[in-house]
């Protein structure tokens, strides 16, 4: 996962950042972000030389519809049940960050702990994993639905374990509010059942307003206010896909009885301003697009910057 910077006083404090995620982040009606979307989509497209054209594959179509509409869309995989074989069991073996950023083998783990991530660079080196998150058809949708071509503003792996001690905060109902348009794409490296702390989004929430401070819903509070019948509980065999827009509200859920493991990749119109990029990792090969991969991976010899 990415690490956050300092948007508060304090060492390491970046006030330029914190105003510029603070200030999208108070406008918190969907017709003024669209339209401050909009002028910036239009900037990035004229500074990249890209023009708008209008999706004609029936699967971003369908998808484009569907993240309109209700604000999740559902892919075929994107890799072969070997190829997301071979990534899992490149994951088992490599060490994990617990929650408090100690490093152990994932044997290891303290007991309790209810979630833990992979690093940036040990992500980027997963086989296959970059071909995923640059797949032709994810970029497709994506450029469609925020309007221009998009920077990938982070990349994590992350385990959720069953745990006595809490929930982690991405457990309970709330709203990503990252970026002024931005997607998020999902890929479960292992099977995902109701127990193993599955996808939750509630239909259409995505299109409402919302308060600029950070919320958490309870599921009660959210049947009331949205109605049980709008939220979709995403499970799946491992290698199920989808992207949603978690300006919506969702949830990763409570694992009770078998860990999950899920790729998660955002893509955005501008950086997120609440992340602490470092040095993008250098990579051997530079068959992904520089733009859209600046911030987290560079071919060797350079990357564009933004």
């Amino acid at each position: 996962m990415i690490p956050y910077a300092r948007l508060q006083p304090g060492p390491g404090f970046q006030p330029a950042q914190a105003a510029l995620y603070y200030l999208q982040r108070m406008v918190s009606w969907p017709s003024p972000r669209r339209t401050i979307a909009r002028f910036l989509a239009a900037a990035v497209n004229l500074g990249q030389r890209e023009a708008r054209v209008a999706p004609a594959e029936p699967l971003v179509t369908r998808a484009l519809e569907a993240l309109r509409e209700v604000g999740v869309a559902h892919l075929p995989p994107l890799a072969s049940a070997p190829q997301i074989q071979q990534m899992y069991d490149y994951f088992a073996a490599q060490p994990v960050l617990a929650p408090d950023g100690r490093r152990f083998a994932l044997s290891d783990l303290p007991a309790g702990a209810p979630s833990a991530a992979y690093d940036l660079k040990t992500v980027v080196a997963c086989p296959g994993l970059m071909e995923i998150v640059n797949s032709p058809e994810v970029l497709r949708i994506v450029s469609a639905y925020i309007g221009c071509k998009p920077t990938l503003s982070s990349l994590g792996v992350r385990w959720s374990f069953p745990s006595a001690h809490g929930v982690a905060g991405y457990q309970n109902f709330h709203r990503d509010i990252d970026d002024w348009r931005f997607l998020k794409l999902f890929v479960y490296l292992t099977d995902v059942d109701e127990g193993s702390g599955p996808h939750s989004y509630v239909h259409g929430s995505h299109r409402q307003g919302f308060a600029w401070r950070a919320s958490v819903y309870t599921h009660s509070e959210v049947e009331a206010e949205f109605g049980r019948d709008r939220i979709e509980t995403v499970t799946g065999p491992r290698g199920a896909t989808f992207m949603a827009d978690t300006v919506g509200v969702h949830r990763g859920g409570v694992v009770t009885h078998k860990p999950r493991l899920i790729l998660q990749a955002q893509y955005s119109i501008l950086p997120v301003f609440a992340f602490r990029y470092a040095a993008p990792v250098p990579v051997a090969a530079a068959a992904f697009d520089v733009y859209v991969n600046r911030l987290l991976i560079e071919p060797m010899g350079g990357h564009v910057a933004f």
